[in-house]
């Protein structure tokens, strides 16, 4: 081979590819086809599912390369799918992975709507990912127009020991010996059933078990979780359980939604939370004195997270309270965040009540997202001012919190800027098609006095 030549061997064969000065003019030259087929699906492996199935069409070679992939990922999001569809989106999934030559399998996510009849398929679905070592595994099954269909894995699911992440809904899980996820660190479970064993078991055999979520799952009613190294725990309540008790003293995160009406949520230990999360579910603006009892005795678990966000239920029954005279628990909070639509009449009641709780606030965060009705009228038996001077509290971000008046926008800030001495930062985000009232705002807090001399007023217009 002269020195204007270069080789590219191609495991049976030595393709020798003509320098610039002595390729034919107009020869085309393809350099991905003398690539090996485990580097073209490296390649492809940067596309997303669809995108790479696109290849298929380029040539014979490049039919079923797509099918290497080492994550496979299907989604099927139509709850009222027709039959015949559903039926080709199975026969797709199957037909993947009868044509797949490699053993290995890094991830595999199938979401689709689910009804029984599709079982020995999804069977097939998880056979084929334990035997290909599957790190990485995902079923999120769907109710099928108003079927409510639910799965029972195979019990090899149970003894996949090369799992880190499993993500299951609408299952029945019975295991019939011990479940062997030694290297298990992430487990999300939505509508399942298990019983309490289960949750033992797993709480006792998954020794890497870092991220733990059980949305709506039943047949349990206590969890203790001893393990140090389990961090993160969402927890959201079927309510179809009697009073369901949680001790777990070495979480560092809780994600939690509960029912207040006639139940109680018990939490023997979390003594380590940093940080947590507070809703609860499927409140109707009900809020009885049973309620708020409950309500005040749950927020008394957290008093001394440092980081806390509270979603529109918890939110709204705070408010409720606040103006019924109920004061919070004294909490050691540095941020706060609070994630709810924009509507109540007694939100600013809650936001002065939270606020009062939280004398070493330093970061506060309203992300009031928009909801189908209008903000109403300022309640106008709000609190005028808070009970003393947040000295910590040097950011504010408020987001779609204002009227066309600017309410009740404008009362809180008017509060915030003078009870906040060590203020840096206050940034406000609106959406306002009118820019006029966009103006009127920007100008009426100008007006306000700071009790911080390095107060800075941030104020944008989405639209």
């Amino acid at each position: 081979m002269s020195d204007e030549e270069c080789g590219v061997e191609n495991e049976r064969q030595t393709v020798s590819l003509l320098s610039s000065s002595k390729r034919i003019k107009g020869m085309p030259i393809d350099l991905l086809s003398v690539l090996p087929d485990s580097l073209l699906v490296h390649i492809l492996s940067f596309l997303s599912m669809e995108e790479a199935g696109r290849t298929s069409v380029l040539s014979k070679r490049w039919e079923f390369l797509w099918a290497e992939l080492p994550r496979l990922e299907f989604r099927s999001l139509d709850l009222n799918l027709e039959i015949e569809k559903a039926l080709y989106f199975v026969s797709l999934v199957n037909r993947t992975l009868d044509i797949r030559k490699r053993n290995y399998l890094e991830e595999f996510r199938v979401t689709f709507p689910y009804v029984e009849c599709f079982a020995s398929d999804v069977d097939f679905w998880i056979e084929f990912s334990v035997k290909s070592d599957v790190k990485k595994l995902s079923l999120m099954l769907l109710p099928y127009w108003s079927l409510y269909d639910y799965y029972t894995p195979p019990q090899m699911m149970y003894s996949c020991s090369s799992l880190t992440t499993l993500h299951m809904s609408r299952c029945i899980m019975i295991p019939e010996r011990k479940i062997e996820w030694q290297s298990l660190t992430n487990l999300f479970l939505e509508d399942v059933e298990l019983d309490q064993s289960l949750i033992d078991d797993i709480l006792s055999s998954c020794p890497v078990l870092y991220d733990l979520s059980l949305e709506r799952c039943r047949g349990f009613n206590r969890l203790d979780v001893s393990s140090r190294y389990l961090n993160y725990l969402r927890i959201e309540e079927s309510g179809e359980e009697p009073n369901l008790e949680i001790s777990a003293p070495y979480i560092r995160d809780l994600d939690i939604a509960v029912f207040l009406q006639g139940r109680k949520f018990q939490l023997k230990n979390i003594s380590s939370v940093v940080a947590a999360s507070i809703d609860f579910s499927e409140f109707e603006g009900d809020c009885t004195v049973e309620v708020m009892s409950n309500a005040k005795e749950f927020l008394e678990n957290f008093k001394h997270v440092k980081n806390l966000m509270v979603y529109r239920g918890c939110f709204e029954v705070l408010s409720i309270m606040a103006v019924n005279g109920l004061q919070l628990p004294q909490s050691k909070l540095q941020k706060l965040t609070l994630a709810s639509c924009s509507e109540f009449k007694h939100g600013i009641s809650g936001i002065i009540s939270l606020l009062d709780s939280s004398p070493n606030l330093e970061k506060l965060v309203l992300d009031m997202y928009e909801s189908e009705g209008e903000i109403v009228d300022l309640d106008p038996g709000v609190k005028s001012d808070l009970d003393g001077d947040l000295l910590h509290l040097k950011t504010i971000r408020v987001d779609n919190f204002a009227d066309r008046n600017g309410e009740p926008l404008l009362t809180l800030a008017q509060i915030l800027l003078r009870r906040a001495p060590a203020l840096e930062e206050m940034m406000i985000v609106i959406d306002f098609e009118d820019t006029s009232n966009f103006v009127n705002i920007g100008q009426t807090l100008l007006t306000y006095p700071r009790s911080s001399t390095r107060a800075e007023i941030h104020l944008f217009n989405r639209k």
